[in-house]
């Protein structure tokens, strides 16, 4: 077998692993998709895949000639190159468990072939790489390997796009001045993007670095929102002004929401605090940002305080949403969950959402099989998710279903029907309300 047609192993079959698995194989490249876990392996083959991305049931099925899933470590020995994508939980104080990721890299290492190219493509704190080159030194004394850190930059709702269309490849090397070894140089080129080498802690703090700024965008967009419903402006209408201008650009992240949510900023957060705090660098601004996304969630609370409790104390209470952001099954962090356990008794809570489902939950409130049933003599009616089925709702259906037609909007998906909403009173981030 020679280097050209030998599989690529994938180690973990998490989120990454199996989006980054697919969209490798995609690519007419073989690919061993490895996991210890007999029943993510099982389901997988059998086409349940246990992530919600769109697409990816398609692009599995368009790959299926391309790539094998097994439970057998030692399928790995056949592969020069493994990249080891299992994704790192977050704990519940905001950091890393980095546990199985070690347990799972300690599983494999004896099993490699010598001169592998090893790829960790998991998200890690900056000083890891050194870290695992000292463990493959304990595991195998004298084993000859590369190794390389890939810099992660999937966004969970849009991961298949990104993973076939991604803007650059990020690679953390021992030695950026040296070309990449050529099967992992031919891999990455199939993309069609730059790749940028660099060294093993710039590469790792470069994830650390995108999510700061992404942070800080959604914390500087929430402040300027606040601000314009204060004063009588639209943050709608100021928007495409700053998008027009090269140093923010199209892209920016500008939209009001309640906070950073799902585990991953939380997290970059803490480990940049916890790494600044051990360099004597000051952490000011990143307790800033950390403080604000904190009471964002208040936002929400506040609006249903004033335009539904203020007029029924024990309201029937509409929400749409509990995933902490469209396209994903996660409820890591999600406003939605921690609105409805804060509310208890206080309110009768129907609660909907496309993929969630009343056993995927334990909450008190009673989810509903459509979004349309939720809004049955509702009070009013929350929107804690950005999904698209929200987007062309008929207005007309909440004025003959609710009670009471108030929409308190957290993430702006009617923000375009707002000159829809005659009789409707209409709360979002970033305006005064419409009453």
């Amino acid at each position: 077998m020679t280097a050209t047609n030998a599989p690529t192993g994938f180690v973990g079959l998490s989120h990454l692993g199996i989006v980054s698995g697919i969209a490798w194989a995609s690519f007419g490249r073989p690919v061993i998709g490895y996991d210890p876990d007999a029943a993510i392996v099982e389901a997988i083959e059998q086409g349940n895949l246990p992530v919600h991305e769109p697409g990816l049931h398609e692009l599995l099925e368009q790959s299926k000639a391309w790539i094998h899933f097994s439970t057998d470590r030692t399928k790995l020995s056949a592969c020069p190159s493994v990249i080891v994508s299992l994704d790192v939980p977050t704990l519940p104080d905001n950091t890393s468990d980095l546990a199985p990721l070690w347990a799972l890299i300690g599983e494999i290492v004896p099993v490699l072939q010598t001169g592998v190219v090893l790829v960790v493509m998991s998200q890690v704190p900056t000083g890891f790489s050194r870290a695992l080159i000292q463990l493959i030194d304990k595991l195998r004394p004298g084993f000859s390997y590369a190794l390389y850190y890939c810099v992660e930059t999937l966004v969970i709702g849009n991961a298949v796009r990104r993973a076939l269309a991604p803007e650059r490849f990020i690679i953390g090397c021992a030695d950026p001045s040296l070309p990449l070894p050529e099967n992992l140089r031919e891999g990455f080129r199939s993309y069609g993007c730059p790749i940028i080498q660099m060294g093993y802690e710039s590469a790792e703090l470069t994830k650390m670095a995108i999510n700061l700024y992404l942070a800080s965008s959604v914390t500087y967009a929430n402040v300027l929102a606040d601000l314009c419903a204060s004063v009588n402006a639209d943050w709608s209408e100021i928007v495409p002004a700053l998008k027009s201008d090269q140093r923010i650009g199209p892209y920016a992240y500008l939209r009001p929401g309640l906070g950073i949510a799902g585990g991953n900023l939380e997290r970059d957060l803490t480990t940049l605090r916890d790494l600044c705090d051990r360099h004597g660098i000051d952490t000011t601004y990143i307790d800033a940002l950390v403080g604000h996304n904190a009471h964002r969630y208040h936002w929400a609370l506040s609006m249903l305080r004033q335009y539904v409790f203020e007029r029924n104390p024990v309201p029937k209470l509409a929400v749409w949403g509990l995933t902490y952001k469209k396209n994903t099954r996660s409820l890591k962090n999600s406003p939605a969950v921690r609105l409805i356990q804060d509310l208890g008794k206080r309110a009768d809570v129907r609660a909907w959402d496309p993929v969630v489902l009343a056993s995927d939950v334990d909450l008190p409130a009673q989810i509903m099989s459509s979004k349309e049933s939720v809004l049955e003599d509702a009070d009013g009616l929350i929107i804690m998710t950005d999904w698209d089925e929200f987007v062309g709702f008929d207005p007309d259906i909440l004025r003959s279903s609710m009670r009471r037609p108030v929409v308190i909007d957290c993430v702006g998906v009617m923000e375009a029907k707002s000159s829809r909403l005659a009789g409707i009173e209409y709360i979002s981030t970033g305006r005064r309300p419409l009453i």
